[in-house]
């Protein structure tokens, strides 16, 4: 069979002429563009993170990434603690992988944002806070800080909120028994029936009394109750001198001026319990056990002697005194909260109570004393005899005169005094015996020497 060369060019035209059509369009708009059709660009609903990119390539939108997350760093977006007791918490904390972000993200829908967290910082900044975070609430703790930096959000993590909730039958942690003595202590122990102290929250004794003698002893037993915890002792003052029934160690000073407060530094809630039986009464701490064994321990106590001041007093008679105010012995002791753990056992000091000795005061007589009056003995019985003698011849004499006065012949009237008594000449002392040598006393040479006068 002969081949129609003319039909079959004619086919070939048409066949190449329809190739033609088809690719060469196509060649010349690749040829056109320099680049192949492939769409690099976001939508216009992608977004990064927070941080809308429609319509940006991915190189486009790293600097506008970038510059959110600078920005967001620079606030204080993110805090941390209960109410209006919060705490910044450092956006170094978190680190922005920004480029591996951009790289992996959808141009449909974006994608987020790609953020890591420095552990070691983390642990370290949650450590020094003034509440103490569980292991569950640390790990609650990293999760929420990298869901709310993704999406470079603000908020607060409150542990308070993440914390189960409180189990009145919970374990009783600190516990202490007492005796109420008034009625406005009973009062307040009424009110401690049940209180609820959230993590780093306040607890004061002036909320539930303001008469200082009852607060200060309901004060000093919450003082011992607290003091056996981790709980940060906030406020709280010594008398000057220790009150009965408050013991020493624990004392609590509440007046219109000072309170006493305990904070509850972990990051779990906590109940106080006071049950009554009567006038007596236990305040227990209830709540999850801590993760350190913690006691309180007395040491070294000490009695102050005290001193005695004399004081004087012309009021006083002479030679007396009166013991104005009694002498007490000062008193000091220390209170040391020792807490065990894995890493072995701590000592703090949590206070050093000291009470002056009061001095013992004596007040004497200043006027002078007078020498004593002496009294003679009696006389005995032979001197009263010579006495009446005496008198008797006294007597007798004054007779005689009497008579010798009537009978005498003489006519003037007088009566003849008396004649004297010669007194007894004196013995005449023996001459000193003549000195051998030479004597001041002796007479001198030739002198005549006389016998002594009577």
């Amino acid at each position: 069979m002969m081949i129609n060369f003319k039909r079959f060019a004619v086919h070939t035209l048409l066949l190449v002429a329809l190739i033609a059509l088809i690719y060469v369009p196509s060649f010349a708009l690749i040829s056109f563009t320099g680049k192949a059709t492939v769409i690099e660009n976001f939508s216009d609903t992608a977004r990064i993170g927070s941080v809308p990119v429609s319509g940006l390539t991915r190189k486009e939108a790293k600097p506008k990434v970038q510059e959110a997350v600078t920005s967001w760093s620079k606030k204080t977006p993110l805090t941390v603690g209960t109410g209006e007791e919060t705490l910044p918490i450092p956006t170094e904390l978190v680190t922005f992988k920004v480029e591996e972000s951009i790289k992996q993200a959808s141009l449909k829908k974006g994608g987020s944002l790609k953020v890591t967290v420095n552990q070691t910082a983390m642990e370290a900044y949650l450590a020094s806070q003034p509440i103490t975070y569980t292991e569950e609430q640390v790990k609650t703790f990293n999760t929420w800080l990298i869901k709310t930096s993704k999406k470079l959000e603000e908020g607060n993590f409150d542990p308070a909120e993440t914390a189960a909730a409180i189990d009145p039958a919970g374990e009783v942690v600190s516990s202490v028994t007492f005796t109420t003595r008034s009625a406005a202590e009973e009062q307040m122990i009424d009110g401690m029936a049940q209180v609820d102290i959230k993590a780093g929250q306040l607890m004061n004794v002036k909320t539930y009394g303001m008469d200082p003698v009852a607060a200060s002893f309901i004060g000093s037993k919450l003082y011992e109750l607290f003091a056996k915890t981790p709980f940060e002792i906030v406020e709280r003052m010594p008398h000057k001198e220790l009150p009965d029934d408050i013991t020493l160690g624990y004392d609590v000073k509440i007046d219109e001026k000072t309170d006493f407060a305990v904070r509850n530094t972990q990051a779990v809630n906590y109940q106080v319990v006071a049950t009554k039986n009567g006038s007596d009464v236990t305040l227990e701490l209830r709540g999850t056990p801590f993760k350190e064994t913690v006691t309180a321990v007395l040491e070294a106590e000490k009695t102050i002697p005290y001193r005695t001041i004399t004081r004087y007093s012309a009021t006083l008679s002479a030679g007396t005194s009166s013991d104005t105010q009694s002498g007490i012995e000062g008193k000091s002791i220390e209170l040391y909260r020792v807490t065990k753990s894995n890493q072995g056992e701590v000592k703090r000091l949590l206070a050093l109570d000291f009470y002056a000795a009061t001095p013992a005061i004596v007040t004497k007589s200043s006027q002078e004393e007078l020498p004593p009056v002496v009294t003679p003995p009696a006389e005995g019985p032979s001197t009263d005899s010579t006495d009446e003698t005496t008198n008797d011849e006294t007597t007798n004499d004054s007779t005689d005169n009497s008579t010798t006065d009537s009978t005498d012949g003489t006519t003037d009237g007088t009566t003849t005094p008396e004649e004297p008594v010669t007194p007894d000449q004196p013995t005449v002392p023996d001459a000193p015996d003549t000195p051998t040598t030479g004597d001041p006393a002796s007479p001198v040479e030739d002198d005549s020497t006389e016998g002594a006068v009577g």
